[in-house]
C-alpha cells in the first residue's frame, strides 16, 4: 500500500513541472525497453493527462489576460469616442 502511495506522490509532484519536463519523462517511460509494455501505456497516460492538465491551466491563464485586455480595450475606445464627441459638440 505504502508503495502504491509513494508511486501517486511522486505522479503528482511530477505534475508541477513545465511541459517540456512532462514530454522529457513521457519519452523516458516509452523509450525503456525493460518496462513491460501494458505499465509504459499506463504511465504513458498518466503523465499525458498531467501534461494537458498543466496545458490548460496555462491556456486558462492566458484567456482570463485576454479577456482583460479586450474589456480594457473596450472602455478605452469608448473613452476615445466620448472625448471626440464632446470635442465635435462644442465646435
Amino acid at each position: 500500500m505504502n508503495e502504491i502511495k509513494a508511486k501517486i506522490d511522486a505522479e503528482v509532484a511530477a505534475a508541477s513541472k513545465k511541459p517540456p519536463e512532462i514530454l522529457q519523462s513521457i519519452h523516458e517511460v516509452v523509450f525503456d525497453f525493460e518496462i513491460p509494455n501494458d505499465v509504459k501505456i499506463t504511465r504513458t497516460m498518466a503523465r499525458f493527462a498531467t501534461l494537458l492538465v498543466n496545458l490548460s491551466e496555462q491556456a486558462d491563464k492566458i484567456t482570463r489576460k485576454l479577456v482583460c485586455l479586450t474589456w480594457a480595450l473596450v472602455f478605452l475606445t469608448v473613452a476615445l469616442l466620448v472625448v471626440e464627441a464632446i470635442r465635435i459638440w462644442h465646435r
